[in-house]
């Protein structure tokens, strides 16, 4: 048993995780960014919630047709209905240097209300969702990175989870996973 299977969806979550589909999960998708997020970027780019609802909305729809390509995932309260998370992966990245695929994770964005352990929590079921999508789809590399201010306990999350860290970036090959299940 790995010691990040502690994190695994169970029943006792009062949370569940789907794949983002609906016009709603796109609102609620582009309001969380810009309520919790916005301030990451805000000083480096223009942000306009528009370009990132037509992203988002062209990703969703994408992945109505082809689930290999990308995944849109968020994570919704069992009884409110609540939005708390979301993560967004796509594939297709491949460095100067080496033949095999990555996948990129281009966002994971959790309610910064909820407490730290919900949080963490919620993050660590983002990246083993991410880890089975790349095995699936036979994806040898998985990347994530942070550009937030506070983003160590982050990027110490993918370190348990047995990712290589350089700077606020952290690779990750996919078959190490399943391979060894003694972490």
């Amino acid at each position: 048993m790995r010691t990040t299977d502690k994190y695994l969806p169970s029943d006792h979550d009062h949370w569940h995780w789907s794949l983002a589909r609906t016009e709603d999960d796109i609102n609620d998708i582009v309001a969380m960014a810009k309520g919790f997020y916005e301030t990451e970027v805000s000083d480096i780019f223009t942000t306009d919630p528009a370009i990132l609802r037509q992203h988002i909305d062209l990703a969703v729809t994408a992945q109505k047709y082809t689930l290999n390509q990308q995944q849109i995932i968020i994570c919704r309260d069992k009884t409110s209905g609540k939005l708390l998370g979301w993560a967004w992966l796509d594939r297709g990245h491949y460095t100067p240097y080496a033949a095999e695929e990555m996948a990129d994770a281009r966002f994971a964005h959790i309610d910064l209300s909820l407490p730290n352990r919900t949080r963490i929590t919620l993050c660590a079921q983002i990246i083993q969702q991410w880890i089975l999508w790349c095995s699936i789809h036979q994806i040898p590399v998985l990347i994530s990175s942070s550009i937030r201010s506070e983003q160590e306990a982050f990027l110490k999350l993918h370190q348990r989870f047995g990712f290589k860290r350089h700077g606020s970036v952290c690779y990750f090959k996919v078959e190490n996973y399943f391979g060894n299940s003694n972490e």
